[in-house]
C-alpha cells in the first residue's frame, strides 16, 4: 500500500506544492507542508484513503492553519518583548509577464485565507466546486460565494492598480 501511496503522492506533488505555495507564499514552507502531509499519510498505517489527493490537500491546508496559529503565538510573544518584524522585498522580475504574474500572486496573497483557498483550488488547480467543497469540508454554496467574492476582489484590486 505504501508504494501505491508513494506513486500517487509523486503524481500530485506539483499541484500540492503549488497549493501550499499559494497559501503561504514561501517555497520552503510549501515544500515542508507537502512533505509533512506525506509523512502523516505514511503514519496512518493502513488506513484507507479513498480520495488520497483530496486527503493530501486537506492535510496541507490544516497543517498551514496550524503553522499560522503557531506563528501568531510567536509573533505575540516577540511583540511583547519589543521585537521588530519585517520582510525583505521580492527581487524584481525582468519580463513584463513575470511582473504581471507576480502582481497577481500578491493580490491573491492579500485575499482572506478562506477566499484564497477556494480560488487556488478551483481557479489554479482546476478542481470542480464539488471537489473543492469536499477538500475544504464546506457546503457547495459556501464555495460558490467565497469564489465569487475572491474573483470580485481580484478584479477590483487589479483595475485599481491599472488606473
Amino acid at each position: 500500500m505504501r508504494e501505491e501511496w508513494s506513486a500517487q503522492f509523486a503524481e500530485c506533488l506539483p499541484k500540492l506544492r503549488r497549493f501550499a505555495y499559494g497559501l503561504c507564499g514561501s517555497v520552503v514552507m510549501a515544500e515542508d507542508l507537502a512533505q509533512e502531509a506525506f509523512t502523516r499519510l505514511l503514519a496512518t498505517d493502513g488506513e484507507q484513503h479513498e480520495y488520497l489527493e483530496r486527503w493530501l490537500f486537506r492535510t496541507v491546508r490544516n497543517l498551514y492553519i496550524d503553522q499560522i496559529r503557531k506563528l501568531n503565538v510567536q509573533e505575540r510573544y516577540q511583540e511583547s518583548i519589543g521585537a521588530l518584524h519585517g520582510s525583505l522585498p521580492v527581487t524584481a522580475d525582468r519580463s513584463e509577464n513575470l511582473i504581471a504574474l507576480e502582481h497577481i500572486r500578491e493580490l491573491i496573497a492579500q485575499l482572506p485565507r478562506e477566499q484564497r483557498e477556494v480560488l487556488l483550488l478551483v481557479g489554479v488547480e482546476g478542481y470542480s466546486y464539488r471537489e473543492a467543497s469536499e477538500i475544504l469540508n464546506l457546503p457547495l454554496g459556501t464555495i460558490t460565494s467565497r469564489l465569487a467574492r475572491a474573483r470580485g476582489k481580484l478584479i477590483d484590486a487589479y483595475a485599481e492598480q491599472l488606473s
